[in-house]
């Protein structure tokens, strides 16, 4: 671009003979001459190079990230599935869906109370002899349970970074639909303590919770203890859910 520019300077003062040319233009730039080799030039005020010789910019567009936002209160909805760990001679599962209200009451401290409900499905064998129809020469037994899940969880919270959490708590739980030996319907009341540890992870708009529990029912009711004689009183389970 010097080189035109000179070019241009030198057709000019040939143009204008020796004549001394105080200010004129060339092209996009505007020039004080004073005498051969004794010249200014500047860009004209208001010319932009890149359009007036028609050339691309280099588009470079800056966004400011947010800020990670901590979360003060939320609705939590997780579905889960636990099982004993440990159980002769048969099995037993326990599938459901958990709702709570999670808020925030400390520095990474968080209050959740909520709403559980739980089917519980039972496969076991003959030595157990309770009253259900069998099939195989296995005992079948399904039971319902509504629980109110408590607990205090110790977690980073925010809307963008994933974190880890870990909390204790209580779920009180009611069960109906088993029954014992002679065909007398059994409900009663336990209550679980519960050791709960996992993590969120931020997945587009959305923050998931993916986590395992372990939990021990100590059961409330009179007489026979169901739990203890065939379904199992120490649950390990999984939990995946969202937070809104």
């Amino acid at each position: 671009m010097k080189f035109y520019f000179s070019l241009l300077v030198l057709l000019a003062i040939s143009l204008g003979g020796f004549a001394q040319v105080e200010n004129f233009e060339v092209g996009p730039y505007e020039v004080d001459y004073k005498g051969a080799g004794d010249y200014k030039f500047r860009l004209r005020k208001g010319v932009d190079l890149y359009d007036y010789f028609g050339l691309k910019k280099d588009t470079t567009i800056v966004m400011a990230e947010k800020a990670a936002t901590p979360i003060k209160h939320a609705i939590q909805v997780d579905v889960f599935m636990s099982i004993p760990r440990y159980l002769d001679n048969g099995t037993s599962n326990v599938w459901g869906i958990e709702g709570s209200w999670k808020q925030k009451i400390g520095n990474k401290l968080y209050c959740n109370a909520g709403l559980a409900l739980g089917v519980s499905f039972g496969k076991y064998g003959e030595v157990y002899n309770y009253y259900q129809d069998s099939e195989n020469g296995k005992y079948k037994e399904t039971m319902f349970e509504i629980g109110i899940p408590l607990s205090i969880e110790w977690t980073n919270l925010n809307d963008k970074k994933a974190a880890l959490y870990g909390g204790i708590g209580l779920v009180p739980t009611i069960y109906f639909g088993a029954k014992n030996a002679v065909g007398e319907s059994k409900s009663g009341l336990l209550i679980g303590p519960r050791l709960d540890l996992g993590g969120y992870l931020p997945i587009g708009k959305m923050l998931v919770r993916l986590g395992g529990f372990a939990q021990y029912n100590f059961n409330c009711a009179s007489g026979e203890d169901l739990f203890k004689e065939r379904i199992g009183r120490f649950f390990i389970g999984a939990n995946v859910g969202l937070l809104f």
